[in-house]
């Protein structure tokens, strides 16, 4: 459930996909996804703008060790939960 503190606003986000992730090394990440996850992104810290999204279909990520998030997709789609909630 992600729920808008100020508004009460609250949406049950689906996340049950399933993710394949590779830890390297130097820290970073490579996720291979099919279905929904919850993503967060930082300002200035991935290809998609700061929020939080429920990412659906088959995708992957790339996480670097200083956090920056690099989504590919094949066929997915983004669902901003911050902008649902708002």
């Amino acid at each position: 459930m992600v729920t808008n503190e100020d508004t009460g606003s609250a949406y049950d986000a689906d996340a049950s996909g399933t993710a394949v992730i590779e830890y390297r090394a130097d820290g970073s990440q490579f996720w291979s996804v099919l279905g929904p996850v919850l993503v967060g992104f930082g300002e200035d810290k991935g290809t998609l703008p700061r929020g939080l999204y429920v990412v659906d279909g088959v995708y992957t990520m790339e996480i670097s060790a200083s956090g920056h998030k690099t989504l590919t997709t094949a066929h997915a789609t983004t669902d901003d939960l911050c902008a649902r909630v708002g």
